[in-house]
């Protein structure tokens, strides 16, 4: 079965399949009401059929000048006879069989305000002589004229609770509604902002990358020109812009070796020749060995250290950048200053000759091109240091 809120529906029709559990054995109940969609008149009822609750559309044939007199009357609920009901409403494909002709019934009236054409809309709700509709009450107890007024009271009060209650939900569901729909729109707005943002910043990108090259132009006296895919993939880079100047550089340069015949005078520099940095390498996902077990406790720390400075003089060789305290400082997880590289080493410099000793295989980066470590081992005789 199809689940939609109870407020999707009229409120007449949402009334009319509640009256059952309301009433208890009611044989029948039967509304009369308003369409606003069409202006005209609509009946629906609900009948027992087998011990389960059916509910089929029903034909009005009578004139329409009685349900305008039955609608428009003041009374809020009337107690009838079915010789009290002058129309008559014959159901579909049942010609000649009228819905009031159960004569053990007493039918309650009850009239509800209709908004929309400022008459009322009916419900005719069948009930048993006695008060069996109300519990497991002996047949003898009828319903009597104080009975039908409390009924008939409580019955209408309740439909108008349960009316405006439908109503509350329904304009409650239609703010949240709303509100959703803005939250939409809003989102749908911000993402717009992005994205323009977003394309603003790439063509920045590329003017950054076309004035470098102007810059190499007027410096190499040569021209050079990006690519469509090689502006495409500075487009889409998203790592540090102040890099750009030396990819751009080393870019132009790559494009410049490669052309081979010399031939002109404008180099193109296509995708392949741009080498984005934006990944940082894992820095420290060390690719040099760890402290080894045989290391004396005493020895680790420098031996890390060593370990840690020759990792990042690997990843600024391969940026093809001098091998200074600044650079290598710039590679390690934290960034250091080269003060503080130069303290360190200063700090484990007896342990640091041991293990340039004891490893001579290690470190060779740092051994022979990093100066501070040089420094170290220059400062004396290497033999006397050690025994020192």
């Amino acid at each position: 079965m199809k689940r939609i809120f109870s407020f999707s529906e009229n409120p007449i029709l949402f009334i009319l399949q509640m009256l059952p559990s309301l009433l208890p054995g009611i044989e029948k109940a039967v509304t009369v009401f308003h369409i606003a969609e069409s202006s005209g008149i609509k009946s629906e009822q609900i009948l027992k059929d087998n011990g389960e609750y059916v509910q089929e559309s029903i034909l009005v044939s009578d004139n329409p000048s009685v349900f305008n007199r039955l609608r428009t009357e003041k009374s809020p609920y009337s107690w009838l006879r079915k010789e009290d009901l002058p129309f008559e409403i014959k159901p579909k494909e049942r010609v000649q069989l009228e819905i009031f002709n159960e004569l053990s019934n007493n039918i309650l009236l009850i009239r509800i305000p209709n908004a929309f054409d400022a008459q009322n809309d009916l419900f005719l709700i069948y009930f048993n002589h006695d008060l069996s509709n109300f519990g497991t009450i002996h047949p003898d107890k009828i319903l009597s004229t104080d009975n039908k007024t409390i009924i008939g009271h409580f019955l209408r009060n309740s439909i108008l609770a349960l009316i405006q209650n439908h109503q509350n939900d329904k304009d409650l569901f239609a703010t949240l509604n709303e509100n959703t729909r803005s939250m939409i729109r809003e989102r749908n707005l911000l993402k717009d902002e992005l994205e323009l943002t977003k394309k603003k910043y790439q063509e920045g990108v590329i003017r950054l990358c076309n004035s470098y090259l102007v810059d190499l132009s007027k410096n190499n006296k040569i021209t050079y020109r990006f690519s469509d895919e090689a502006l495409q993939k500075i487009r889409d880079y998203t790592g540090d812009i102040g890099n750009l100047r030396s990819i751009t550089t080393q870019a132009a340069r790559y494009a410049e070796t490669m052309n081979l015949e010399g031939t002109t005078d404008t180099v193109l520099i296509s995708d392949f020749h741009i080498v984005l940095d934006e990944k940082k390498d894992p820095r420290y996902k060390e690719s040099l060995p760890q402290a080894v077990g045989e290391v004396p406790v005493k020895y680790n720390k420098a031996f890390l250290l060593l370990d840690k400075l020759e990792n990042a003089a690997l990843h600024v060789k391969a940026k093809n950048k001098l091998l200074t305290g600044a650079n290598i400082g710039n590679e390690f997880p934290t960034p250091v200053s080269p003060p503080a590289i130069t303290d360190a080493l200063k700090k484990h410099r007896q342990k640091i000759l041991y293990l340039f000793h004891e490893y001579p295989g290690r470190w060779g980066i740092i051994r022979n091109e990093f100066r501070p470590v040089q420094n170290i081992l220059n400062t004396k005789p290497f033999n006397e240091q050690l025994s020192a």
